[in-house]
């Protein structure tokens, strides 16, 4: 696509009217909903929601959060958990179910898309609109929509950040500064990788500031801005600054009651620059390209179409004609290199999982909506925008697709797909209802003990009501229980520590294939829990 043509389309486009972008707008909320909230509580919970979902009981159990600066994450998403959960009316937090942890997050995934009308501006009506509905229905951000762990927050987070920032170098709102300052330190008590984030920021502002004129409109006077100051703030980003040390330090210290975490948050880096090495979830440099653009798993799933356009949106931004709309180049150009540049830094960096790409894909798809928007701009024939139209429309619909099957639960596993990793399986529930039908059974005689290498996750969580269950990740002296649960590595050891006592055995996958356990019964126990559930009983 020849650079003068993209250069020009502005000059010609007409521009979508406030009437028609609320329409859209209000079509890709209703799609994020429709995707985000169905049979939430179906799929198995995966290890890190089944931890998180436990740290956040034991919240409530202590009346406070502690931090682990070895794992885990901060205290954002199990505050937000509480106030969600306050004024649901949950009660007994041993009553929580996973459906009502994932709707948080639920709602933290219709934010994000509703939050990209803050830049309607930078984007333009129709990229801002196209761009919505993408990230309504891109199945990896209905995924982890649907997923009780950090990632989809944290992107928020991130959105608000940058919307802010671009807000307030535009209209001098000091409200503005607040909402950078306040996402910010947000973002410090979310995730550790902020930093990462923070870093590829920095080179896309750098970038704008170097190759456009910069974010400030030439005529101030024409743009009205609630909050706006008569004076420009004086040094600006220390106050944000300031005001992200506070909302942060308030998290991590519970209210300024609990100060070790607060030391913790900033030491926990030198544990985090090691795991970056690997921790055993190694992947190839191109990893996160694959699960964007090309995984054949039943069948092929993709979402080329919003790097496609993404890289549109990046050719625009930086040959495109924007006259008088500097602002405009310098904030496309800043997606457009922090796009690059945080990939680059996810890719290189060994450790990988499919939801860390999210805060990337995130602004690929509203580089995608500047994409389309330029596509479309391409010529006033409405034989072109009728082609473009069946083209965006059969993408959404092959994007849609994809998303319905993610959330297809048959079995109450479904393993298929690019953002399935490492996985719960239904084998693994199987189990857990054979452990539930032995302590049923056993009342409060039941007592077992759970030996694995990775403590036993997700079941702490699904036998959270059983106090009588121990979990080891070596197997211990003096093993007596009656019910064991144990990597199939160690089941011989156990055999050996309990060789006085016969077992009757069971094998169940945990997480796919290399994480199989194994269920032993005493024989007794089992014979006659076995003999209870089948007595015929006669009238």
């Amino acid at each position: 696509m020849p650079s003068s043509t993209l250069s020009s389309y502005s000059n010609r486009t007409k521009p979508m009217s406030g009437m028609a972008l609320a329409l859209l707008a209000a079509l890709a909320v209703g799609l994020a909903l429709f995707y985000r909230l169905p049979d939430l509580g179906l799929r198995p919970m995966h290890t890190d929601e089944a931890i998180l979902g436990m740290k956040f009981i034991d919240m409530c159990k202590q009346g406070r959060f502690d931090y682990d600066p070895h794992d885990f994450h901060g205290p954002v998403l199990h505050y937000a958990t509480w106030v969600y959960g306050t004024l649901a009316g949950w009660g007994d937090s041993m009553g929580i179910t996973e459906a009502d942890l994932r709707r948080v997050v639920v709602i933290f995934g219709v934010l994000l898309v509703l939050s990209t009308l803050l830049v309607t501006d930078a984007l333009g009506r129709g990229a801002t609109s196209i761009a919505m509905l993408i990230m309504a229905v891109s199945p990896m951000m209905v995924f982890y929509s649907r997923y009780y762990i950090m990632e989809v927050p944290y992107v928020l987070w991130l959105a608000l950040f940058m919307f802010g920032c671009w807000r307030f170098s535009v209209y001098e709102s000091w409200l503005w500064l607040v909402l950078v300052g306040a996402s910010l330190g947000l973002m410090h008590a979310t995730k550790e990788t902020f930093i990462i984030n923070m870093v590829a920021m920095l080179c896309g502002w750098v970038a704008a500031k170097l190759l456009t004129d910069g974010f400030e409109h030439r005529n101030r006077g024409l743009h009205l801005s609630i909050g706006r100051s008569r004076h420009f703030i004086q040094w600006p980003w220390i106050w944000g600054g300031v005001i992200a040390l506070v909302v942060s330090v308030m998290l991590f210290s519970g209210f300024f009651r609990f100060w070790d975490d607060v030391k913790e948050s900033f030491t926990t880096y030198g544990s985090y620059a090691h795991r970056s090495t690997g921790a055993g979830h190694e992947k190839p440099w191109y990893y996160y390209l694959s699960v964007l653009l090309w995984t054949k798993d039943f069948f092929l799933w993709t979402e080329a179409m919003i790097g496609g356009l993404a890289v549109v949106g990046m050719i625009h931004a930086f040959a495109g004609r924007f006259q008088r709309e500097e602002p405009r180049k310098a904030f496309l150009v800043f997606l457009s290199v922090y796009a690059l540049v945080a990939l680059a830094f996810y890719s290189i960096i060994p450790y990988k999982t499919p939801w860390t790409f999210l805060s990337v894909q995130h602004v690929l798809t509203l580089l995608a909506g500047v994409g389309a928007q330029v596509v479309f701009a391409q010529s006033q024939s409405r034989l072109w925008k009728g082609l473009c139209s069946m083209l965006l429309i059969a993408g959404l619909y092959h994007l849609c697709d994809q998303s319905m099957f993610t959330i297809r639960d048959r079995g109450r596993a479904n393993l298929r797909g690019p953002y399935v990793y490492s996985h719960t399986t239904s084998s693994a529930m199987q189990l857990v209802e054979k452990l539930r039908g032995l302590a049923e059974f056993q009342k409060a005689d039941f007592t077992a003990q759970v030996i694995t290498m990775d403590a036993g996750w997700p079941l702490p969580w699904y036998l959270r009501e059983h106090d009588k269950v121990g979990y080891q990740t070596e197997v211990p002296t003096g093993l007596d229980a009656s019910v064991i649960v144990v990597d199939q590595a160690m089941a011989a050891d156990v055999r050996s520590a309990c060789k006085d006592k016969q077992f009757v055995s069971d094998v169940y996958g945990m997480r796919g294939p290399g994480t199989n356990v194994v269920l032993l019964v005493e024989k007794g126990l089992w014979d006659t829990y076995t003999a209870a559930k089948t007595k015929i009983k006669v009238p």
